[in-house]
């Protein structure tokens, strides 16, 4: 299952030109992960996850609807945080990805489609986790 997961964020990698890529549980452990040397995929997943429960805890506060991605841009950076949620309503797990910021509009269109991509390929084996 983790060798899928690796296999999924490789070919997103390539195809988005992306420094790393993981998916981590809601708390932040690191399940899979592609990244370059200097990246420490430890440090995204935490980060990931503690962007991702604020983003919760506003929308409820603020009664706004289900939480499906963060995107933070940077002068030289872009991180782009996605939930999966899981059927059962209560485990979701994160993409998270870290690159350069998108030059044009179409180019993080692009990067939407490769997410929905790895989400779509991977939801069997995250969900397969989730009942473990």
């Amino acid at each position: 299952m983790v060798s899928r997961l690796e296999m999924i964020l490789k070919e997103l990698n390539d195809n988005g030109n992306f420094r790393a890529s993981l998916f981590a549980t809601s708390t932040g452990l690191v399940l899979a992960s592609q990244k370059s040397e200097k990246v420490d995929e430890r440090v995204i997943a935490a980060m990931g996850s503690l962007l991702s429960d604020a983003a919760y805890k506003a929308s409820e506060e603020m009664n706004l609807s289900v939480l499906s991605s963060l995107k933070i841009k940077y002068l030289k950076d872009f991180i782009v945080c996605r939930n999966i949620l899981m059927p059962d309503g209560k485990t979701q797990f994160i993409l998270a990805v870290l690159s350069k910021p998108p030059e044009s509009d179409d180019i993080e269109k692009y990067y939407d489609q490769l997410l929905d991509w790895a989400v779509d390929n991977s939801s069997q084996d995250l969900e397969k986790l989730s009942s473990i």
